[in-house]
């Protein structure tokens, strides 16, 4: 392999972020150019060794310590050496990104959105050294085509992964909110690679119409009852068989859905009546009240003023129209006092209604 007198990289464009020179045999006193906004960085077997900034460089022993340390240590002695230079730019680039992301599981129906994103990112190299490491040692790169390709995939990958942190509520109603914090994390992730982020820029954030209406309670309840109707309808009349065997699928989703039903239902109340003498509520159909023994009647039924529907007298509106009912009096059984309803003392002696 022929001897390398001068290495430089005038030949980039602007778009090109890094250039690798494979397998170069080196000797003391060959020259290594680098122009005013690059970095030339020594690399051999998967590590990265010296760093030249912008400058006319004659290598010498001196000026490459790390290198001739490890070649010191590999016990290859002499002027000549193989190793590859990497130049990398410090100049400002623009990266595009993009893709579909999901939200996590949201509510009883475990409901995941599909978020659309874009945007771009302003980047720049802030350490030569882990960056050559990160790009050429690590990832295998060999071109600015390769280093620009990787970038994108880990923006996308880092939306992907912490989208999928919020969930469908949070997401929707805080988007800006949502991204600010996507943006740093990309920031912190970037450093590691040796890149500095100067800004991240989501232009766009596209949350589907069922998300937006999911996000709402009624919205969710909606989505479940209408869940549970189409499952149903898969159900194999007869249920079992083969048929049944055929749907299991089908009957997954019955049990899911039913599961939620049932989550979403607020167990009616117990109808209870009130005792006449110490207000203790009991089960409809009991006879003596359980607190104080006495005898309990059945309550006094009155008429609706503007529907004419008989309702309990301790209803205070109608159960058909929704008027407001003219409540009865209850009658202190001491001194026989007539008092508003729903009052728990009598107005005149104090005893307990």
């Amino acid at each position: 392999m022929p001897i390398i007198e001068k290495v430089s990289w005038d030949f980039g464009s602007d778009q090109d972020i890094a250039y690798r020179f494979p397998k170069l045999s080196l000797k003391y006193g060959s020259q290594v150019i680098v122009r005013e906004n690059q970095w030339a960085v020594f690399f051999r077997d998967g590590k990265s060794y010296d760093v030249f900034g912008p400058g006319r460089h004659t290598i010498t022993s001196k000026n490459i310590p790390f290198l001739t340390a490890a070649l010191r240590a590999l016990k290859i002695i002499g002027d000549i050496f193989e190793c590859e230079v990497v130049f990398v730019s410090n100049s400002q680039y623009r990266g595009n990104f993009g893709g579909q992301a999901y939200s996590a599981p949201s509510g009883n129906l475990q409901y995941q959105a599909e978020i659309g994103f874009y945007g771009y990112l302003l980047y720049k190299v802030e350490d030569p050294k882990l960056f050559v490491v990160e790009f050429f040692g690590n990832k295998g790169a060999s071109t600015s085509t390769d280093v620009e390709r990787y970038i994108r995939g880990f923006i996308n990958e880092r939306v992907i992964d912490e989208f999928a942190h919020f969930d469908t509520f949070n997401l929707v109603k805080n988007v800006d909110e949502t991204t600010d914090k996507v943006s740093l994390i990309i920031r912190d992730e970037a450093a590691r690679i040796g890149l500095k982020v100067i800004d991240c820029i989501f232009e766009g954030i596209k949350i589907p119409e069922e998300a937006r209406r999911f996000a709402s309670r009624m919205g969710q309840q909606a989505m479940a009852m209408q869940y549970m109707k189409e499952t149903t309808a898969e159900l194999p009349e007869g249920g079992g068989g083969g048929a049944a065997a055929a749907g299991i699928g089908a009957g997954v989703g019955i049990a899911m859905g039913t599961t939620i039903a049932k989550g979403m239902q607020t167990p009616a109340p117990e109808a209870t009546i009130p005792c006449q003498k110490c207000g203790n509520q009991n089960p409809t159909g009991t006879k003596f009240c359980g607190n104080c023994g006495n005898k309990i009647g059945s309550l006094a039924m009155v008429k609706c003023p503007k529907c004419g529907t008989e309702m309990s007298s301790h209803m205070k509106f109608c159960g058909s129209c929704g008027t407001k009912m003219k409540q009865a009096e209850v009658v202190c059984s001491n001194c026989k006092t007539k008092n508003k309803s729903g009052s728990k003392f009598c107005g005149n002696c104090g005893n307990k209604l």
